[in-house]
């Protein structure tokens, strides 16, 4: 064999070793077929090794309910080991965030770790809405919404984003006692509302978020060291970073309630729509470098992050999608931090 032939077929083999890890993380997109289906959730527990996503069970009769955990090995549904029930979850680096209802009434949220062991419980001041972990499970981020704020108009929310440290479990910041910077100059305003952090892998650190005022709804770059935010561009909601650093899949506002899901340019600023035509009210996840994952609220979709292809159902009865491509994190022994 020559050595150009050799090169086609290692080429060829490395590219469908590649095709054949994306499709058990999509397998089974035909809508007849029932291993696209968290409903049921049969066989036993399993934990998060060897998973390629993790999202939260969907009841379609309770209006989104359920919350238990999910994996996705093999193209196939498990359900998750551990006791957890979430309406929002969120995983990396060997911790995970669970916003979820209180037995005593209000909400709260569980830190855990690898082996779904929860390790600290503390209140929310509201109704849980997004969630996420660094890269290295060293910070978390949640967003609630909240009630009682002065500034609120007739149809309006307000919220409040926490980051906290994930072995501690204390509460490090809100972002409004951030300082805000717009080219350079301090912006400061009554009506401020973040929401949306999502961290960077290289840097964790590094975080990017949505800061709502007036009409506006800035995509903001901030450090968690110097509690500092600077405002990089006008219209982003509800931002998540790619995991190579480079580009921010958001929510583009249509209207009051309408959305659509776009993939901005961190160098250029610069923003282009997927395929995804529907009004889509998620922080969507990177499942790679090159496709999305979230939800409609009831069902998980996936969609090509470059504007072509088209969406397609990866899980029926599941939201709340956490990839796990970088794997479970390190294993913690009991009793460690």
């Amino acid at each position: 064999m020559d050595t150009r032939r050799r090169r086609v077929l290692v080429g060829c083999a490395a590219l469908c070793a590649i095709l054949a890890a994306a499709y058990l993380v999509v397998a089974g997109l035909d809508r007849g077929e029932a291993t696209t289906d968290a409903g049921p959730l049969d066989g036993p527990p399993v934990g998060l090794d060897g998973a390629q996503l993790m999202a939260r069970a969907v009841d379609r009769a309770d209006r989104g309910g359920d919350g238990r955990l999910l994996v996705m090995r093999g193209g196939r549904p498990r359900p998750l080991e551990g006791n957890l029930s979430c309406e929002r979850v969120y995983y990396a680096g060997g911790r995970g965030l669970c916003l979820a209802g209180a037995d005593g009434g209000g909400y709260e949220v569980t830190i855990f770790d690898s082996s779904m062991r929860p390790l600290k419980t503390l209140p929310l001041a509201g109704l849980p809405s997004r969630a996420r972990v660094s890269s290295d499970g060293r910070y978390g981020a949640t967003t609630v919404f909240v009630d009682g704020h002065a500034y609120e108009k007739p149809g309006g929310f307000s919220t409040v984003t926490t980051i906290l440290d994930m072995h501690s479990g204390a509460e490090l910041a809100d972002l409004e006692d951030f300082e805000v910077l717009e080219d350079g100059r301090k912006l400061d305003a009554v009506d401020f509302n973040f929401w949306g952090v999502t961290f960077s892998q290289a840097n964790p650190d590094r975080f990017y978020a949505t800061l709502h005022t007036g009409p506006h709804y800035y995509l903001v770059e901030g450090s968690v060291f110097r509690r500092t935010l600077r405002v990089l561009r006008d219209g982003v909601e509800c931002p998540s970073l790619s995991p190579d650093g480079a580009r921010i899949a958001f929510k583009s506002r249509l209207a009051r309630d309408r959305w659509r899901l776009e993939v901005l340019d961190l160098d250029t600023l610069r923003a282009h729509p997927v395929a995804e035509r529907r009004s889509i009210d998620d922080q969507a996840e990177w499942l790679d470098d090159s496709t999305l994952v979230y939800s409609d609220g009831l069902d998980l979709y996936t969609v090509p992050a470059d504007g072509s292809g088209a969406f397609r159902l990866a899980l029926r009865n599941a939201s709340s999608p956490v990839s796990l491509a970088a794997g479970p994190g390190p294993q913690r022994k009991p009793g460690s931090p």
